[in-house]
């Protein structure tokens, strides 16, 4: 579970107007009042009242008046006001600060309104971490296990190598590899990409490419050719099983380790790695992505084999180093469609027999919905759908909002 502070969502740290500042357009059916329900996130109520409600910073009117102003709770009031000819939005506190002389008793931060549900992506925050290269090379790895097990549980015993600097007792994660991101070729999908498509394959540092991975509990299909030549590699994926201890430093290459506490088997091949220390920031808010690219794409849908809806999870292709940041809102969209046109050109058409393409027409991309990234990598992010009008599918264009 979160750590206390970590429940604590601030929705706004503030706002100054801009003379750039993006125009926000209201919800035509919105409500001049709205009275916080529990459940509710701040996207919901954003989208009461506006037609963006990653906007929603450009109109919140903090009241200063309140204790902790930037945040809300179930039964406060939202109301929607006009300030200078602009709107806004200001909140009138159900429950206010009451002061007892010098003390003050403040409203418990765990019923505040979250941005997203955080129990949606909790394993994502928690469980999941990007390597690159280097780091998987210098990896320390289970070699072997005692009696020659094949796999291992709490209490076992294994053998790890390549484990510098390890001291006795040093607790230590156990990683699973889990799936290799690709970057999606600017041409893809081809006419025939039907035949190529595959389910998560799990990788090893032996061997890139072994059995259907354990771990696609997380993600059901991603970017993953093996025959793209010169495609680059964007991250390999790693997911966090368990916690081991250093019950022995050898002085040849191996270390014996102690499983504390695992949620899956440990195998050959595990890595291990210094334990994530999960620093998230709950302190994000929606804000329009600045981060633009021709091929920005959907490279994981997380359980999901056809599409995925609201409040699923995706990773996308673009990361911290190209400025994709937390909080950070794109719209989704359907590639390009080519097909024939089969009521001015049959099937039959003899005027297209040796020219095929004389027969088709584009049909263009099409808005599939909306996500927040909630954690970045160097070269990827895992976002939340927030809105869609159909299904977010894999290979779909990344675009600003």
């Amino acid at each position: 579970m979160f750590k206390k502070q970590h429940l604590i969502i601030a929705l706004l740290i503030g706002f100054i107007f801009t003379a750039n500042a993006q125009e926000v357009e209201l919800n035509p059916s919105h409500p001049d009042t709205y009275v916080v329900q529990k459940g509710d996130t701040l996207w919901d109520i954003s989208a009461v009242f506006l037609k963006s409600p990653w906007l929603w910073p450009e109109i919140w009117h903090a009241n200063p008046q309140i204790a902790n102003p930037h945040l809300i709770y179930p039964g406060d009031q939202i109301n929607l006001v006009y300030l200078d000819g602009k709107p806004a939005l200001t909140v009138n506190r159900s429950h206010p600060t009451v002061k007892l002389g010098p003390k003050v008793r403040d409203i418990d931060h765990d019923s505040a309104i979250q941005t997203i549900p955080l129990k949606d992506i909790e394993p994502f925050l928690r469980k999941l971490r990007i390597l690159n290269k280097e780091d998987i090379d210098l990896a320390p790895y289970v070699v072997a296990a005692e009696e020659d097990r094949n796999v291992s549980a709490t209490g076992d015993v294994v053998y790890v190598r390549n484990l510098r600097n390890a001291r006795q007792g040093d607790r230590l994660a156990i990683v699973r590899p889990t799936v290799i991101y690709r970057e999606v070729p600017t041409n893809y999908p081809w006419e025939t990409s039907k035949s190529h498509e595959v389910e998560s394959i799990e990788w090893q540092k032996s061997s890139a490419y072994t059995s259907t991975a354990v771990m696609s509990r997380f993600w059901k299909k991603y970017i993953d050719r093996t025959y793209w030549e010169n495609v680059k590699v964007l991250g390999y994926e790693v997911a966090d099983t368990g916690v081991a201890e250093v019950v022995r430093v050898g002085t040849d290459d191996i270390t014996t380790l102690k499983i504390i506490e695992v949620d899956t088997e440990v195998k050959k091949g595990d890595l291990i790695l210094p334990i994530d220390q999960f620093n998230f920031d709950p302190y994000f808010q929606p804000k329009a992505a600045t981060a633009s690219g021709d091929n920005i794409r959907i490279v994981a849908l997380n359980n999901a084999l056809f599409g995925s809806g609201r409040r699923q999870i995706v990773a996308i292709s673009n990361g911290s180093l190209q400025g994709v940041s937390v909080g950070d809102v794109f719209s989704v969209h359907s590639p390009e469609r080519v097909i024939r046109d089969e009521v001015m050109h049959p099937k039959n058409d003899l005027k297209t027999l040796f020219k095929p393409s004389k027969a088709n027409v584009t049909l263009p991309m099409e808005m599939a919905g909306h996500i927040m990234v909630f954690k970045t990598f160097d070269n990827i992010s895992y976002a939340i759908i927030t809105d869609g009008n159909r299904p977010i599918k894999l290979y779909d264009y990344v675009k600003l909002p």
